[in-house]
């Protein structure tokens, strides 16, 4: 058998995968992948979001900070409800817009375990959930390839869907504690 070693920047996770001895890449079906904030089943990181966002009509956005004594503040609840379906169908937009996490060596900020978790649903659907990370290397989960925030309007889209005003990085990454 061949062990095939992935890893998220940024972070202490480390995974070992195992792929047939015929050499084939990737992983079987039905493998469970780690991600921060839980292991996915290999089914429910589907592109389904991607395919549907027409039917998008609600978005619950919820920050998860696994270090809450971290001394980090924010300016907005750590549960939202994004009820517009347009603004909910432009985050799903801008979510399956971003790039995929580039290959090599990347230089990233600390992970200060910030995270959000992006549970769309549809009338007659629950789409898996997206986890964004917000500090470390913003890697996206939850919609097949491992996808990047980096450099995009994801954090503003995301912040005016919530009705935060003027939001930016530092609205999601937080301020206080060791943040500057």
């Amino acid at each position: 058998m061949k062990i095939i070693k992935t890893w998220r920047v940024g972070a202490c996770l480390t995974v070992a995968l195992i792929a047939a001895a015929s050499g084939a890449s990737g992983v079987a079906q039905g493998a469970p992948r780690a991600m921060k904030g839980g292991t996915v089943p290999a089914a429910a990181a589907s592109t389904s979001l991607c395919r549907s966002i027409g039917q998008v009509d609600h978005l619950v956005v919820r920050r998860v900070d696994e270090f809450p004594r971290n001394g980090i503040h924010f300016s907005f609840p750590v549960v939202t409800a994004v009820t517009e379906v347009a603004s909910a169908r432009d985050v799903a937009k801008v979510v399956c817009a971003l790039p995929r996490i580039p290959m090599g060596v990347m230089s990233c900020v600390i992970d200060l375990g910030i995270y959000y978790r992006l549970g769309f649903t549809a009338a007659n659907a629950t789409f898996p959930t997206v986890v964004v990370g917000a500090t470390g290397c913003q890697t996206v989960r939850g919609i097949g390839p491992t996808r990047w925030v980096a450099d995009s309007s994801f954090w503003r889209r995301l912040g005016n869907a919530m009705g935060l005003k003027t939001p930016t990085y530092a609205t999601f990454r937080g301020t206080g504690g060791g943040v500057s």
